[in-house]
């Protein structure tokens, strides 16, 4: 697990956390058990350091918040299995991919597997309106990749971006920390600004990391530099890029059209960090970000509050 040094005051219960995911791996015999472990080892535990302070912010927290600050890192790796199958990306978190070691078969069903172990956690809690918020999670994660695979061209590329970093990033930030607020008995105004803070600091880890994409190398960033742009997708600082190109002759919209040889894709990656679009595209991701801290005012005053507004930050700063 990557340390972010701010949030030592939830290690303990990140470390429970931890431990709830090894008892997942020790119940898979090998080899799915080996396999699942190099997918849920490293990351930064986001979405579970998210939820615990939610927990905190609003009861103090404790073992219930745990468990489902796992549940949801389990479907997180899950959605990471799939998406890598779906990319073709060789590599995750700098090892190699799950799909690129086991029949790709064999992947899906692992990611599936984890899941149903989130399921399992979820059912510890025995709480209705957990199940039914786990399911329209489910629900609009795959909407998003049906979308994105599919496309629209009818819609309006910015919207069409918008729309897919909801589904597929900010619906497990905004609906996990709805699900602590659940946990927690809150009230509906509550519940509200958890589910705008989660949305908002959702669409700002995505940007941010098509961003990274773009501006990072392979080794730093633990997969596959400019990946999206390989697969003709337009993310935001593309689609910020090409609002100011004006050229004719343009390497991004060359690759875009499906002419991606190496020596095109590199042009295309340079004349994007040189256009401006990087940072008009980070601007727009600190934009969310205020929003998110925003939303914060409508939970108590805290530690945990502003702990979760620190991370906001974070998101932005960031560097993998």
């Amino acid at each position: 697990m990557e340390v972010i040094p701010f949030l030592e005051a939830v290690h303990p219960e990140l470390a429970q956390v931890e431990c709830l995911l090894q008892e997942v791996l020790a119940r898979a015999a090998a080899p799915l058990g080996p396999g699942l472990g190099q997918v849920l080892a490293g990351g930064k535990r986001l979405r579970p350091a998210l939820v615990i302070l939610a927990g905190r912010a609003l009861d103090g927290g404790g073992p219930p918040f745990q468990l489902l600050a796992a549940a949801l890192d389990l479907v997180h790796a899950a959605t990471l299995i799939h998406d890598d199958i779906i990319d073709g990306a060789a590599l995750r978190r700098g090892r190699a991919a799950l799909h690129t070691l086991w029949p790709p078969a064999a992947a899906v069903l692992a990611g599936d597997y984890l899941l149903g172990e989130a399921i399992a956690l979820l059912a510890e809690l025995d709480r209705p309106c957990l199940t039914r918020a786990f399911a329209e999670l489910l629900r609009a994660a795959c909407a998003g990749e049906i979308a994105e695979i599919l496309g629209d061209a009818s819609a309006d590329p910015r919207t069409a971006y918008e729309r897919r970093c909801e589904a597929k990033t900010a619906a497990l930030f905004a609906m996990g920390l709805e699900m602590a607020g659940l946990l927690a008995a809150a009230a509906e105004p509550q519940l509200a600004a958890l589910r705008r803070y989660g949305r908002e600091f959702g669409l700002a880890y995505q940007i941010v990391d098509d961003v990274l994409d773009l501006t990072v190398g392979e080794d730093e960033l633990g997969k596959p530099a400019a990946a999206d742009l390989r697969q003709g997708l337009a993310t935001l600082p593309i689609l910020c890029y090409l609002e100011r190109a004006t050229a004719a002759e343009d390497p991004v919209r060359a690759v875009l059209a499906g002419r991606r040889d190496p020596e095109r894709v590199e042009a295309a990656v340079q004349a994007i960090r040189t256009s401006g679009a990087i940072e008009a595209a980070l601007d727009e991701a600190r934009a969310h970000v205020q929003q998110a801290q925003v939303a914060l005012m409508g939970l108590p005053e805290s530690k945990a509050r502003r702990m979760l507004g620190e991370l906001a930050v974070y998101v932005v700063q960031r560097r993998r």
